[in-house]
């Protein structure tokens, strides 16, 4: 049977500290069928390759009303592997806008969001996520949240990556150039 033995720790300074939780409104999809990634020593993804015509598909909510994260999944066999969960909050305002989304509801998917820390992080890298719950109401009052909440999941051998491209703003001009 094979090893598995840890080869690092991990510290704590004070910028860990003031981490502040939360998604940017920005976040880009993508197909994940023939896309291969760019890696660097540190694992950092640096680049992506899409199949001719493809890329990042960017989508743009309210501020503070998406989230992603994971959790490791223990199987009564011998396999763990991680969940990827993200929660997408978006304005369906017009039959294009629902197009799109009926189109989410049938693609696997790759999904980049920035953090307010300033980082990019995907999920579903290999696997790709999949649309797994759908809601939307016109609300009872004027204050109703009346967005589509869009919720996906995949399952991954590895935790969600970091994209990075020397720092944000190269990173965030890099995902741009991906746009289509």
């Amino acid at each position: 049977m094979a090893k598995c033995n840890i080869s690092a720790g991990i510290g704590v300074d004070c910028s860990d500290l003031r981490r502040v939780g939360g998604v940017n409104k920005r976040v880009w999809f993508f197909n994940t069928d023939g896309v291969t990634y760019t890696t660097n020593v540190n694992g950092y993804i640096t680049g992506i390759t899409f199949p001719t015509y493809e890329g990042l598909y960017a989508f743009e909510g309210k501020k503070n009303s998406h989230s992603s994260g994971y959790q490791l999944i223990n199987q009564e066999g011998a396999n763990k592997f991680f969940q990827h969960d993200s929660v997408i909050k978006l304005f369906a305002t017009s039959p294009a806008d629902q197009e799109v989304i009926e189109d989410l509801a049938v693609a696997s998917v790759g999904i980049i969001v920035e953090t307010n820390n300033r980082e990019f992080v995907l999920y579903g890298k290999n696997n790709g996520m999949d649309l797994i719950s759908l809601t939307g109401n016109t609300g009872t009052v004027g204050a109703s949240d009346t967005t589509s909440t869009l919720t996906f999941q995949g399952s991954e051998p590895e935790m969600p990556k970091f994209v990075l491209s020397t720092d944000y703003e190269t990173t965030l001009a890099l995902l741009e150039s991906y746009e289509v």
